[in-house]
């Protein structure tokens, strides 16, 4: 009934629509690979044959396998769900997918190849519809092609002509996991377009098509910058240096690509700079010190934290978000302002993908973690030709080093299935085996064992260790620098020169000719509350003071209007700006040469949930010479 190759030839067609369904659905592309790999073991079962594990594979097992040590030893707190099924062990079975990489011939994967550049198409075309179109897709096409009302809308890009433009996240939710997709997909139809243009008679046999991949290829160039991931910028950066290297190739033919590129990049810069705060925030956000959503100092304080008493065997799968929480508890209940900023902090992951597993496994982690990485990188080196179509492998484990993009499942399976296309490489134990038939005995007998460190694994240990240096240098900021009250413009973006008149020593003096200036001043909790305990409303009141410098006295704020505003807490940036505020209160203060005390009783407009008690400042002048008077405002708002 079956022939001989048919679970192959099932196993083969499930995995070449696992290419083309990934940038539509995870839940697909979870089918199509779990069917993929139940025919490879059908298969493998007909022949009577044991599974052969590429190298890689084994290094992987050994990594997921190091995150249940310490569950396995507290057998008193052990939860099979918690720490296996919905933890990040729950993720070995996508390695799994590696298993391809033994038994699909060398015909078979560069027909996969044909897919994989499919699917990147399909990607590119689902980025640009979510570009212009006002619903997500994802949960528009779930809900038969209909807005649910209350589902939550793509955060609008800019406005051109009365055109909007949204944030482009094709079929994803959001636009990091989009993100990821780019860097694995376009790579290969990247290359696709390089060889047609390379081909000048395909130019003119193929024309459609030609025109077809340059057009795509060019949107996917404005998507992957739109996108605004600024992790897989780097990781295309480097994987760009990374190509040069190995092609080889002259300065003199690159120059052109460079400048079209460059062109590129500027002229979508200048078109949404000046256009648009969204696309401000996350050019601005590069070189702020601290900005409105950025929690990552947090992040890396309780990593190295928990790594610090956890670094033999790690903390175990499913653990992290409760160890985090364990680790801020102290923080909060000596520095209680800092409860906001810890509590709106993603918890889920470490935001680093090998601190991540080091966090869960401890040094065997670590071991098994390098390992996996000089795995890939010496398959990578076994490419003769056409090495960019895998340059997205390497771009994923640069990003690695800000976002977990190996813990997305969207992410990992199709990193998994292009890495199940790389050659087969068998390790081979003997450092001259090769040198020998080049080089003269003597010459050997000098040569280091450098030839199993691949110079792409080098790039990325080194990348990895200048980032682990970066982020614990940061987690080092004391927690007291970071309890910050932010100054910021009535659009939310940061205010610098607010900023400086907060606990100043002297005003803070205005461009001229400055005759009025607004800013919100960030203020404190109207509850006392913690991780593990229910709020609890704040008696004290919430004070501040405008102090008056008597010798800039003619300089200083002719008159003085101060908005009482609440802020929610715990919105998580629903609608891509900072919480839901509203005034609830406005004064105007006279002019009498002295300090000002503002003082705001947080039960006079208390709810249920807790909230922010802010201040809205909004200062005019007669002086040619305007100065901002200094603010002097306290921990938790005094």
């Amino acid at each position: 009934m079956f022939g001989k190759e048919t679970f192959h030839k099932i196993s083969f067609v499930f995995l070449a629509v696992f290419f083309i369904g990934s940038p539509f659905s995870i839940s697909l592309s979870q089918i199509t690979g779990g069917l993929s790999l139940f025919f490879l073991f059908l298969d493998q079962i007909q022949k009577r044959k044991f599974p052969s594990f590429p190298l890689p594979l084994i290094f992987w097992v050994g990594l997921y396998l190091s995150f249940l040590l310490t569950p396995l030893f507290h057998t008193e707190s052990f939860h099979w769900k918690q720490n296996i099924v919905k933890s990040e062990f729950g993720d070995i079975w996508m390695g799994l997918l590696l298993l391809h990489q033994n038994y699909l011939s060398k015909l078979e994967k560069k027909k996969l190849k044909s897919y994989v550049v499919l699917g990147g198409m399909f990607l590119i075309l689902s980025g640009i519809v979510s570009f212009v179109f006002h619903y997500r897709l994802a949960p528009y096409v779930m809900d038969g092609f209909r807005y649910v009302e209350g589902k939550r809308l793509p955060h609008l890009l800019a406005e051109i002509k009365g055109i909007s433009l949204y944030l482009p996240i094709g079929f994803q939710s959001t636009h990091l996991t989009y993100g990821g997709l780019l860097a694995v997909y376009l790579p290969p139809v990247f290359a696709t377009t390089y060889r047609l243009v390379r081909r000048k008679s395909s130019i003119a046999k193929f024309s459609f098509f030609f025109a077809g991949s340059l057009v795509i290829s060019a949107f996917g160039l404005v998507l992957l910058f739109l996108n605004q991931s600024r992790s897989i910028w780097i990781g295309f950066l480097l994987g760009i240096f990374l190509l040069i290297q190995k092609q080889k190739t002259p300065l003199k033919k690159l120059i052109p690509w460079i400048l079209v590129g460059s062109f590129f990049i500027l002229s979508i810069l200048v078109l949404f700079y000046h256009t648009n705060w969204i696309f401000q925030r996350a050019i601005d956000d590069v070189f702020a010190k601290r900005s409105l959503e950025n929690q990552r100092i947090w992040i890396h304080k309780m990593n190295f934290s928990i790594l610090k008493d956890n670094v033999l065997f790690g903390i175990g799968a499913g653990n992290y978000e409760t160890s985090f929480i364990d680790y801020a508890i102290p923080i909060v209940d000596s520095i209680p302002e800092l409860y906001y900023d810890l509590s709106i902090t993603p918890k889920s992951h470490t935001h680093f993908d090998f601190l991540h597993g080091i966090l869960l496994g401890g040094l065997i982690a670590f071991c098994f973690s390098i390992g996996f990485l000089w795995s890939i990188t010496k398959n990578l080196e076994g490419v003769k030709r056409h090495f960019s179509f895998y340059l997205g492998i390497f771009v994923i484990l640069i990003a690695g080093s800000f976002q977990c993009y190996l813990l997305d499942d969207e992410v990992l399976l199709p990193f998994m299935g292009l890495l199940a296309l790389l050659p087969t490489q068998k390790l081979d134990l003997s450092p001259t085996s090769r040198i020998q038939k080049k080089f003269p005995r003597e010459a050997v007998i000098q040569l280091p064992m450098f030839r199993f460190v691949p110079i792409s694994f080098g790039i990325l240990v080194f990348w990895i260790c200048l980032s682990l240096t970066t982020t614990y240098l940061w987690s080092r900021t004391e927690n007291k620098d970071l309890s910050l009250h932010r100054a910021r413009t009535k659009d939310n973006f940061p205010s610098p020169l607010s900023q400086l008149s907060l606990n100043a020593k002297t005003p803070v003096p205005l461009p001229i000719p400055t005759k009025e200036w607004y800013f919100k001043l960030s203020g404190c909790l109207d509850k006392e509350m913690n991780f593990k305990k229910d709020p609890v409303p704040r008696k004290k009141p919430i004070r501040l003071v405008i102090l008056w410098d008597e010798a800039y006295r003619s300089d200083l704020p002719q008159s003085i209007a101060i908005e009482i505003r609440k802020r929610e807490s715990f919105d998580q940036d629903k609608e891509y700006r900072v919480q839901a505020e509203s005034v609830v209160r406005k004064i105007s203060l006279p002019k009498i040469g002295k300090e000002h005390w503002i003082e705001v009783d947080p039960l006079a407009f208390e709810n249920n949930t807790p909230e922010f008690v802010d201040f809205g400042f909004w200062y005019s002048w007669d002086s040619e010479t305007p100065y901002l008077p200094r603010i002097r405002i306290q921990g938790n708002c005094d």
